[in-house]
């Protein structure tokens, strides 16, 4: 029975991990294109028809280009040098979250309430947002460090990864065409990760910058 009981919680426990996991990530797109002011009207206009939005199909087309016109993709060295800086910048990450989640914790919204005093309720709501947002896109870009760590490990321990690929040779030649079309896919994957974590990374800062500037501009001095 104490066995049966120990796999019953290991299932619940994978089955939370893969649900809380899948809603990061479906929180996480929702934030990269919604403005910490955005209204439920503006949220529907800028919602993508697709999954990806218009900047990430535009670095799919880039990840692409680069798989093709670097023929011998990432090599070892820097792989290992890109591992080391996505190693410290996920340790400042989980900090930032500690650190921001300390100060949400921190914060009053009672004032911010509809019904104590709606002037100050568009505030409260844009400062939740903020918080919400730059909680939510910290730990999502954690995690697409985390898969381009071991992705990049990868290519480190497979010398085949490192192997020189013609595109234009590849149509041609079909010696070892399924491999190739395989290594090809994983680069442009690994691509698209590296640049997604750039562009993520980018939207925070903006984040900041929006919420930051916001509140100073607040302050009259006349």
């Amino acid at each position: 029975a104490k066995k049966i009981n120990m796999n019953i919680i290991a299932i619940a426990k994978s089955t939370s991990f893969r649900r809380n996991l899948i809603d990061l990530i479906k929180t996480a797109h929702q934030w990269e294109y919604t403005e910490i002011n955005d209204t439920k009207e503006s949220l529907k206009k800028k919602k993508p028809i697709l999954f990806f939005t218009k900047v990430q199909v535009i670095l799919i087309v880039i990840a692409m280009a680069l798989s093709i016109i670097c023929k011998s993709g990432i090599n070892a060295e820097f792989a290992g040098y890109i591992i080391s800086a996505l190693s410290l910048f996920v340790g400042l990450l989980f900090t930032l979250v500690v650190s921001i989640f300390d100060k949400f914790s921190q914060t009053d919204f009672t004032k911010y309430k509809f019904a104590i005093n709606c002037d100050l309720y568009p505030i409260g709501v844009t400062l939740k947002n903020f918080y919400k947002k730059t909680i939510v896109l910290t730990l999502y870009t954690s995690i697409i460090a985390i898969v381009c760590i071991s992705a990049l490990t990868i290519v480190i321990l497979f010398p085949e990864f490192h192997m020189q690929i013609d595109f234009c040779d590849l149509i041609a030649n079909a010696e070892s065409r399924y491999l190739k079309i395989f290594i090809l896919l994983y680069r442009t994957v690994l691509f698209y990760f590296l640049l997604n974590f750039i562009y993520i990374t980018l939207l925070l800062i903006t984040s900041f910058f929006d919420y930051m500037v916001g509140k100073i501009d607040q302050i009259k001095l006349k």
